[in-house]
């Protein structure tokens, strides 16, 4: 069995069926066995799907979707009425409490910011409406950004501007965030996918299920074997070939993620212009094609796909060969293809 999701808006659902078939950039080969139960839903902005081998429950899947949507609720800054947003609406002011959850996935962003200097900011909410990404469909209905507009907007991303505090109260412990200047954003467009499908994950194994598929978006958390007792294995689509495949891996225990400057782009002036945009500079990045990484966990390999794609190619592959547990196969915006030293596959033909 063949299961690939995809996320596209506002098409037919017939041209739906063939992008599930050709344009989604990770996908999920199973053996065929009927021990395997499948079930997907729309959210996290993409399509989430979850296989189990094991009989079907529908009851097990309701109730991992139902997590999965609760934890989504706290982090999803396009909900006004998620924590993340409250913290966004509050920036400048007073501190907003926070779960258990979000101060969780907050200090894990923190992490990945600091460890590569930036390149990954989840603060880099402004920019991102700048650059006309903050909205359904991308792009300007203007010319580029000014250089001042670059400067005033970037002055408004900063990891290090995020205040997390934990205190205890009698037997309560409380948590709260928030961000010292007015009209920041946090975006977790970056990282929430992958601590999602890692609560998602360890809700499953608390109830018994050892052998599963996560699948949200592009990044996909792997636990123990398939029923014939081999490996997920898991294809790494071609940025520019929407019908190819870089490479094949195979995960156990572990989570996958890509990062491509095909996923959400417009054109502009015959110019591809990404997502992905460097905190550092203000303007997306344009010197990868994509960047995907294996990691431990799901926000692991989420957030990394994205600080790599941000950092240059070099010192992005120096960060991951000084990492345990941790791979990058990365294409740069000429096609030409780098890996880091462990990488499983060494014949990765662009």
């Amino acid at each position: 069995m063949v299961t690939i999701s995809v996320f596209y808006k506002k098409m037919p659902s017939f041209f739906l069926l063939f992008l599930l078939m050709n344009l989604f950039f990770c996908i999920s080969i199973c053996s065929g066995s009927p021990e395997i139960t499948a079930r997907s839903i729309r959210m996290l902005h993409t399509f989430v799907e979850i296989k189990v081998c094991a009989n079907n429950s529908e009851k097990l899947f309701n109730d991992i979707f139902a997590e999965m949507e609760r934890v989504n609720s706290l982090l999803n800054n396009y909900n006004t009425a998620s924590e993340i947003s409250k913290i966004n609406i509050n920036a400048g002011g007073q501190y907003v409490p926070v779960s258990v959850e979000t101060m969780e996935a907050l200090n894990f962003a923190v992490g990945f910011a600091e460890m590569s200097g930036g390149a990954f900011d989840f603060t880099v909410g402004p920019l991102l409406k700048l650059w006309g990404f903050a909205k359904d469909e991308a792009g300007l209905d203007r010319e580029y950004p000014s250089r001042e507009d670059i400067e005033k907007y970037k002055a408004l991303v900063d990891y290090r501007s995020l205040k997390l505090e934990l205190s205890n109260e009698g037997p309560k412990t409380l948590r709260r965030a928030k961000l010292l200047k007015k009209h920041m954003t946090i975006d977790v467009g970056a990282f929430s996918k992958g601590y999602v499908s890692d609560c998602a994950m360890k809700l499953l194994k608390k109830k018994g299920f050892k052998n599963v598929l996560v699948t949200a978006g592009g990044t996909i958390v792997a636990s123990g074997n398939k029923p014939d007792a081999s490996l997920w294995k898991i294809g790494i689509r071609h940025p520019r070939k929407k019908d190819r495949f870089l490479s094949y891996v195979e995960l156990k225990d572990c989570a996958v993620s890509t990062s491509g400057d095909y996923e959400k782009f417009y054109m502009n002036k015959n110019k591809r212009v990404s997502h992905i945009i460097d905190p550092r500079t203000g303007m997306p990045v344009d010197r990868h094609q994509s960047v995907t990484v294996i990691a431990k966990t799901g926000i692991e390999s989420d957030a990394l796909s994205t600080a790599l794609f941000v950092m240059n190619t070099k010192e992005g592959i120096g960060l991951v060969n000084g990492l345990s547990d941790v791979e990058a196969l990365i294409i740069d915006q000429a096609g030409q293809v780098f890996m880091s030293s462990g990488w499983p596959q060494k014949n990765v033909i662009y």
